[in-house]
């Protein structure tokens, strides 16, 4: 699965959790927040599955650098933690500007 984000269109971290949620697959149930992502992607939910920020100097501008960076942390942890797994059962963070 491949998602893109564009970070021109994120108006704040209620709207990318809101199109994280649509884009994952991720029901009511999902909280809506950094610790239920990780959650989600950490547990392997789903896989594989390549998420890639565009634009991402407008999402960080959207989310405030302390939010934008813990998320970046979170997505890069979940990341190392697959780097050894097969390609189709990992998953893949990239940020382009």
């Amino acid at each position: 699965m491949n998602v893109v984000i564009d970070g021109r269109s994120v108006l704040d971290e209620a709207d990318l959790h809101r199109r994280l949620a649509g884009a994952l697959g991720y029901g009511p149930c999902y909280r809506r927040d950094i610790d239920d992502l990780r959650r989600h992607l950490g547990a392997g939910d789903p896989r594989p599955v390549q998420l890639v920020w565009t634009h991402s100097g407008s999402l960080r501008m959207a989310l405030g650098v302390t939010v934008y960076d813990a998320l970046v942390d979170a997505l890069e942890q979940i990341e190392a933690g697959d780097a050894g797994r097969h390609w189709n059962e990992r998953f893949v963070f990239r940020q382009l500007e």
